[in-house]
């Protein structure tokens, strides 16, 4: 997907963050431990057609911190509804990736 962002090197040459494509290339989220074992990824197309995807399985308590790192790390938006995150646009391939290399076990749709 990376390829996808006509201005990733732009970005990346005016040493602007939160713009990476590449989840292989971002920190990780949990330094002290991993508390998350797996999340549930969907995708969901809302009126006017707007699409979502949605993560589900996160512990309460790593809810606002795991979306915060989501949105910055990726650029993108995001809220949370009563535990699910919801991250604007089709993001699965890249929760995946993201997910995966912190060591999470990822279910549901993936691409």
């Amino acid at each position: 997907m990376s390829s996808d962002n006509p201005f990733r090197d732009l970005f990346a040459n005016a040493g602007i963050e939160g713009t990476n494509d590449d989840p292989d290339s971002l920190p990780d989220l949990d330094k002290d431990g991993n508390e998350i074992e797996e999340v549930v990824l969907a995708y969901e197309r809302r009126a006017g057609n707007k699409v979502i995807t949605t993560v589900r399985d996160i512990p309460e308590e790593k809810t606002e911190e795991t979306l915060k790192f989501i949105k910055v790390s990726l650029g993108t938006g995001g809220s949370i509804d009563e535990g699910v995150l919801i991250i604007q646009g089709d993001r699965r391939a890249q929760l995946t990736r993201f997910f995966e290399k912190q060591g999470v076990r990822v279910r549901g749709e993936r691409e």
